[in-house]
């Protein structure tokens, strides 16, 4: 079936219904006249670069087994679509609910896909990963759009002095790994046959294997960070001692990142998620750990 446009797309479907989407986009299920099924993809406000992600990761994915076959259909209005084959499954919210171990035998698997550079899977250009200049423009984009500014001028010193004085760890990477991004419950479909499928590449990248096990949840009840299941994967990640430690600590900045962020990100543009509640005492957590 060819879906090279919204024309042709409008004309193969007989039906359609709405799936379960996420913070930033929502899910189609198409059903076409030729018995294929489709999740169609769309982006939310501003978020249309992760759709352009998400096939050009697919497209790195091709000689693996979780390959899927993508379509990313732009429209005359700009806006733009992602297709993808529909997978029977379920997924959860909660580390609880799944094989641990078979999750991380399968984010070693992704880390397979590597690169001498780091950053856009479309264009990977840079050599030396610093977090707490990653922290930086994160801060210089939100400062003006949080409404918790003080708050927030606060910790971002507190997490930068943390990042600054772990530079050394992350200054002898030099080959990246190929990142899922967003590594959680959520964007795990089980299949019926017992599979782990990985689904919503939009925050792909080259980078840093310990970015993915940070294990970051922002979905149901689990902890958003939970140190005992991100040594758990780390124990599974690598059998070695001193990967283990050195793994350790750069999760644990990984983890300081990715919350503040996440926070800035979902505060920002006024998503609502109940665990934003528990970012200060989380971060307290990771700031004492860190140090």
């Amino acid at each position: 079936m060819q879906l090279d446009s919204p024309g042709t797309l409008k004309q193969c479907i007989i039906s359609q219904r709405p799936l379960q989407g996420g913070l930033t986009h929502d899910n189609t299920l198409l059903i076409c006249a030729d018995g294929s099924q489709w999740v169609c993809k769309r982006s939310l406000g501003r978020h249309q670069s992760g759709l352009a992600t998400e096939a050009n990761t697919y497209s790195l994915l091709a000689n693996t087994h979780f390959a899927l076959p993508t379509k990313l259909i732009r429209s005359d209005n700009a806006s733009q679509m992602l297709l993808r084959p529909y997978i029977e499954g379920t997924t959860t919210t909660s580390w609880a609910q799944l094989n641990v171990e078979q999750a991380i035998h399968l984010l070693k698997a992704i880390h397979q896909i590597t690169a001498t550079h780091h950053g856009k899977v479309s264009s990977p250009s840079s050599l030396i990963l610093n977090p707490a200049n990653q922290l930086k423009v994160s801060w210089r984009y939100f400062r003006s759009r949080t409404s918790q500014r003080a708050k927030m001028k606060d910790i971002f010193g507190k997490l930068s002095t943390i990042l600054q004085n772990c530079q050394s760890l992350f200054n002898t990477l030099s080959t990246f790994t190929l990142n899922h991004g967003d590594f959680h419950p959520g964007n795990l479909i089980a299949t019926p046959r017992q599979q782990l499928v990985p689904i919503d590449w939009e925050r792909a990248h080259f980078g840093d294997p310990a970015f993915d096990l940070a294990l970051i949840n922002w979905h149901g009840q689990d902890p958003i960070v939970n140190p005992a299941l991100q040594a758990r994967a780390i124990a599974l990640y690598t059998q070695c001692p001193a990967e283990q430690v050195a793994l350790q600590k750069r999760v644990i900045c990984w983890s300081l990142v990715r919350l503040f962020n996440d926070y800035l990100y979902l505060t920002s543009n006024g998503l609502k998620v109940d665990k934003l509640a528990h970012f200060e005492e989380t971060t307290a957590m990771l700031l004492n750990a860190a140090g």
